[in-house]
């Protein structure tokens, strides 16, 4: 048996013992997320098991910080979401440009 078959079995085979969500190709499950990340990140849901394991961890990331802020300092997040997708493409790349200069500073 090759060891990537072997991998598999054994994951699998815990899956089912446990009833625990088990990565087989690295990652973070979907099903692992608690529900509000899950709402959080409901528009990465159809790409998430295509998404490196490094991307995974900072949407995850992002969205505990996200759930941890008080009322207030959410929906100031989402004004400012918001605004941003109103902005015209270059605008968006002045944005990002002028941030990356700041943080080069800091």
């Amino acid at each position: 048996m090759k060891a990537t078959t072997a991998i598999v079995t054994v994951a699998c085979a815990l899956y089912l013992a446990c009833g625990m969500p088990v990565a087989l190709a690295g990652g973070i499950p979907w099903n692992s997320l608690n529900q509000n990340e899950q709402s959080v990140l409901s528009k990465h849901r159809g790409e998430w098991s295509g998404l490196s394991e490094a991307e995974q961890r900072r949407l995850v990331s992002g969205a505990r910080k996200y759930l941890d802020l008080p009322p207030d300092k959410r929906k100031a997040v989402e004004d400012k979401r918001k605004q941003y997708q109103r902005m015209s493409p270059k605008e968006r790349e002045q944005l990002r440009d002028r941030y990356s200069r700041q943080r080069r500073y800091r």
